[in-house]
C-alpha cells in the first residue's frame, strides 16, 4: 500500500478568464473508500508566489483544516495526510487563494455543480489516496478533457483499483505552448503547455503512475502546422519520456473530422498517414479511428456531437468499452 493519484485535472494558464483572488469550494464523489488521502497543489503556469489560506477537507462528520502555506511558480506542496471518512459518499474541499495564473475550469466528471466565486479552481491540481492501486493518465485535448470516453472508464477501471485521471486540455497542442491570446507568457498559457513539457510536469506531479494514453495531435493538425515528420519526432519524444520515468504508454490514432471549421482534404490525407505511421510502428496502440469513423474521414453521424470534431456520449461509451476490455484482458 502507498500513496496513488487518485483523481487531478491539468493546470492552464487562465489568462484573462479569472478573478485575481477569491475562495474555492469543490463537492467531489467519492473516488475512493480510503481513510487517508493529501492534496497536491500547484503553481504550474503562475509567475507569482499563490498563498492557500483557510484550507479544510470534510467528509460526513470528519472535517480537517491544513495550515496556511504558499507556492512558488512551478513548485508542487503536498500536504500532510488527512483522515476522512472512508463511507463517506461526498467530499468537501475549501480553501482561499490569493493570485490565480494557474488553474482549471469546474467542469470534470467527480465534481458537482454548484455556484462559483470564481471561474477557475486554483492551486489544487490532484488527490493521493493511501491505498493499493496504480493510477493511469489520459494525456491529451479537448476529446480528452470532454470526458465522454474517460468517465466512463474511470467508473468502470476503479472497480479494479486503475485511478484513471484526466489530463485533457482543450484547444492543447502536441508542438507548441498555445493561448488565446497572443503571448510570451506562461500564466497567459490558456492551452498549455507543449505536449512534451506538459506531460513531463505530469510526471513530476502525478504519483504512482503505471501508464500513460497519450491522444494529442489533431488541433496542430486542424491549424494547418503539423507534418508527419513533425509529429514522429514530438511522439517519440514522449515515448522516450515515458521509458526515461519507467510508465507504460498507450498511443492512440487521430479521429475524423472532416466537416470541421478549417480542417480539409489535404489535412485528412495527412491523418490517414500518421495513423498508418503508428499503426504501422506501434503495438502500443489504440485505434480510435477506427471505433468513431463512419463516411471516410468523418464521424459517425451517431457519434458525432453536432460540430464534426468532438464525441458525443454514445461514441464516448463506444471507445470506453473497447479501452477497457483491453485492460481485463491486461493488454
Amino acid at each position: 500500500m502507498g500513496w496513488t493519484t487518485v483523481w487531478s485535472h491539468a493546470q492552464r494558464g487562465i489568462a484573462h478568464h479569472c478573478a485575481s483572488k477569491g475562495t474555492v469550494q469543490l463537492t467531489l464523489r467519492q473516488i475512493v473508500p480510503a481513510k487517508k488521502i493529501r492534496l497536491v497543489f500547484k503553481n504550474e503556469y503562475g509567475t507569482q508566489k499563490q498563498k492557500i489560506q483557510n484550507l479544510s477537507f470534510k467528509t460526513n462528520e470528519k472535517s480537517e483544516m491544513i495550515p496556511d502555506f504558499t507556492i512558488d511558480p512551478g513548485e508542487i506542496v503536498k500536504t500532510a495526510s488527512i483522515l476522512i471518512d472512508p463511507k463517506a459518499e461526498k467530499w468537501q474541499i475549501c480553501f482561499h487563494v490569493s493570485t490565480s495564473e494557474s488553474g482549471f475550469s469546474y467542469e470534470d466528471a467527480d465534481i458537482f455543480t454548484g455556484a462559483r466565486e470564481m471561474d477557475f479552481c486554483s492551486g489544487l491540481m490532484a488527490i493521493e489516496a493511501e491505498i493499493t492501486g496504480q493510477c493511469v493518465v489520459a494525456f491529451g485535448d479537448s476529446l480528452t478533457e470532454g470526458a465522454t470516453w474517460t468517465a466512463p472508464l474511470q467508473r468502470s477501471l476503479r472497480k479494479q483499483n486503475i485511478y484513471l485521471v484526466n489530463q485533457g486540455i482543450n484547444g492543447s497542442c502536441l508542438l507548441k505552448s498555445n493561448s488565446d491570446i497572443s503571448t510570451k507568457d506562461s500564466q497567459n498559457f490558456f492551452y498549455g503547455y507543449s505536449g512534451v513539457q506538459r506531460l513531463k510536469n505530469c510526471l513530476n506531479s502525478h504519483c504512482n503512475v503505471e501508464k500513460v494514453i497519450i491522444f494529442i495531435g489533431i488541433n496542430d493538425l486542424i491549424n494547418g502546422e503539423l507534418t508527419l515528420e513533425s509529429f514522429q519526432v514530438e511522439i517519440e519524444k514522449m515515448i522516450q519520456l515515458c521509458e526515461r520515468y519507467n510508465v507504460a504508454y498507450q498511443l492512440c490514432t487521430l479521429t475524423p473530422c472532416l466537416g470541421y471549421l478549417e480542417m480539409n482534404e489535404a489535412k485528412e490525407v495527412l491523418r490517414k498517414e500518421i495513423n498508418t505511421w503508428l499503426i504501422r510502428n506501434f503495438d502500443d496502440l489504440w485505434d480510435f479511428s477506427t471505433i468513431v469513423e463512419g463516411t471516410q474521414g468523418c464521424l459517425k453521424r451517431t457519434f458525432d456531437s453536432g460540430d464534426h470534431l468532438h464525441f458525443n456520449a454514445i461514441a464516448g461509451l463506444a471507445i470506453a468499452r473497447q479501452i477497457s476490455s483491453d485492460f481485463v484482458k491486461g493488454e
